[in-house]
């Protein structure tokens, strides 16, 4: 049986459909990308104390591959990189055969309405404005792991 996790929306996360649990997951991976490294090793030091293994990247390019490699069970993913946008890195994993599963949040000052619609289309599950309120963020990560 597939449990299935629902998160409330709210002014400052949108989570679009429910996801699929995991259940229990030893190391939970969690990659971060995001071209500011301030935001990039806070949300990391965030995860990181909840128990999330964590790896940043500020080059969404570059994520790709380690999201094919290191095979993360989430991606938060800042929009606004220079070269290759969070968007495109979306449409990217959304496409490949070892990513296209991925949990994919989008992290971002961008949250008007056009905004979050184009990372609904992207292919993001859900999206989180910043400045960061991690309650929500971290409920999903948890709930999927079965944490």
């Amino acid at each position: 049986m597939v449990h299935r996790i629902y998160v409330d929306s709210t002014d400052d996360f949108v989570m679009w459909h429910a996801v699929d649990a995991l259940g229990p997951i030893a190391h939970p991976r969690v990659l971060v990308v995001d071209d500011y490294p301030a935001c990039a090793d806070a949300l990391q030091l965030l995860l990181e104390q909840d128990g999330f293994e964590v790896r940043s990247i500020g080059d969404a390019c570059a994520a790709c591959a380690v999201a094919e490699q290191w095979r993360p069970f989430a991606v938060v993913v800042d929009i606004s990189m220079p070269g290759m946008t969070g968007l495109d890195l979306a449409r990217q994993l959304r496409v490949g055969a070892l990513t296209r599963d991925m949990l994919l949040v989008a992290l971002t000052a961008r949250a008007s309405p056009e905004d979050i619609a184009r990372a609904f289309k992207a292919g993001f599950d859900g999206h989180c404005a910043k400045p960061l309120t991690p309650v929500q963020l971290l409920t999903v990560l948890r709930s999927v792991t079965g944490r």
